[in-house]
């Protein structure tokens, strides 16, 4: 399948020559040193759009802690063995020097994007802040993409706009340091939306679904109402103000600078993100979970209308135990073809390889194996300059190639710049 979407040759054969692809066509073709994949789909090595913690530097758009050298190959290593080969890291605040660390020490090949405007250093300060150093305030956009950067973004957060972020991380710790209790994501969110509602508005207070949530948490005669509410608006309000700033800080440099810009669009964010939308936008995670099915089909078409591209998250949505329902909003923008790539985000590192959700759309009959390739592989090659060698199977491009089983159930073997890096070779 060479990543268009469309063309398939069966068999076909893939000639690689000084780690570039030589020739591609239908049928066998004789020579020396052949590997044959029996029923095996060899496919462009995938495109990530949407990835986070595989470079040293703050994390996230909250600037927070840095990942360990051990976490970062262990993130680039997941990735890799998904069928990914290319990736965007979206964590806007790293320098230049904490990308280029490991960037040739792991054969993942990751560009970077940028995040340093003042309004998103404030929010990321607001909302954690604990990786950002002067040198990471006092850094441009301007300087990073002179530098290599080739992307502005994530431009907002779960962390900085009451997203999954809080829910996963900063929600539960001040609850568990405010009266002992851990609880869960899934609990965290609905004592959110309690209290600020799906799009984070404090007048949206429902005590009732209040005194439900703390019920179902465990946090009844813990935590009271009132100190419930102060906690997680003390969590989460702080930065919202500072990251609508950044998004539209974000939207004028990349209406000077001429480059790409990739939002983090939520119900929280999704009117600010609207009004600053065109041509240059990334809109992340169109299917975030803060959305109904109706609302993420609006917005998405609203985004398509001012010539926006639209990402969809795998998370962990297709291997989860809990929270099933939060997949619903990914296969209804697959249904309605309101989809322009398929990436992965983070999920608090428990984040599917971006093959997983490929591969859940063709169980699910909502898309040909070609077509689910083609949304992190060829889309990516013709919608985004800065991924020109990437995402298809041409004579020229570098040989990263992905080997799956049928329907993308498995990988078994993954090739960069001709180099096996993932499975075990075939007998020549």
């Amino acid at each position: 399948m060479t990543g268009d979407g469309a063309t398939v040759y069966e068999p076909g054969y893939v000639v690689i020559e000084d780690g570039r692809i030589a020739a591609v066509g239908p049928g066998r073709r004789p020579g020396r040193d052949i590997r044959e994949f029996g029923d095996g789909i060899l496919a462009p090595g995938l495109v990530n759009l949407h990835v986070h913690c595989v470079t040293l530097g703050p994390a996230h758009a909250t600037g927070s802690r840095s990942p360990t050298e051990e976490e970062v190959f262990a993130y680039k290593d997941r990735h890799l063995r998904g069928g990914t080969t290319s990736v965007l890291s979206v964590d806007g605040f790293p320098l230049w020097s904490e990308y280029l660390a490991l960037r040739d020490r792991h054969p993942l090949k990751v560009q970077k994007c940028t995040a340093h405007t003042p309004a998103n250093v404030r929010a990321a300060e607001m909302a954690d802040g604990a990786g950002l150093a002067d040198t990471h305030r006092k850094a441009t956009v301007d300087a990073l993409l002179a530098q290599g950067a080739v992307c502005i973004g994530e431009i907002g957060a779960g962390g900085t706009l009451g997203g999954g972020q809080q829910d996963n991380v900063y929600i539960p710790n001040a609850v568990k340091e405010r009266c002992g209790v851990q609880i869960d994501p899934f609990q965290a969110r609905a004592l959110k939306e309690a209290i600020l509602g799906r799009r984070i508005d404090p007048a949206s207070l429902d005590r009732g679904a209040l005194r439900t949530a703390l019920d179902a948490a465990g946090l009844a005669g813990r935590l009271s109402e009132d100190a419930a509410i102060e906690t997680v608006q003390r969590c989460v309000m702080p930065s919202m103000a500072h990251a609508y700033e950044g998004l539209r800080e974000a939207a004028a440099a990349s209406a000077r600078l001429g480059r790409p810009f990739l939002v983090h669009h939520a119900a929280s964010s999704a009117d600010v993100v609207l009004g600053i939308a065109t041509d240059r936008m990334i809109a992340g995670h169109v299917n975030h979970p803060s959305f109904t099915v109706e609302e993420s089909i609006h917005y998405a078409r609203e985004l398509r209308r001012r010539g926006a591209l639209l990402e969809i998250s795998g998370l962990d949505l297709f291997t989860r135990t809990k929270g099933q329902s939060d997949a619903d909003n990914f296969l209804a923008l697959v249904r309605e073809r309101l989809v322009d790539f398929v990436g992965t985000d983070y999920a608090s590192g428990h984040y599917d390889p971006v093959s997983v959700p490929l591969a859940a759309t063709v169980k699910r009959g909502l898309l040909t194996v070609p077509e689910a390739v083609a949304l992190s592989t060829g889309n990516v090659a013709r919608r985004l300059p800065v991924f020109t060698d990437a995402g298809l199977l041409e004579a020229g491009r570098p040989a990263d190639i992905a080997v799956f089983a049928p329907e993308l159930a498995a990988v078994r073997a993954v090739f960069v710049d001709g180099r096996q890096v993932v499975g075990v070779s075939p007998a020549p």
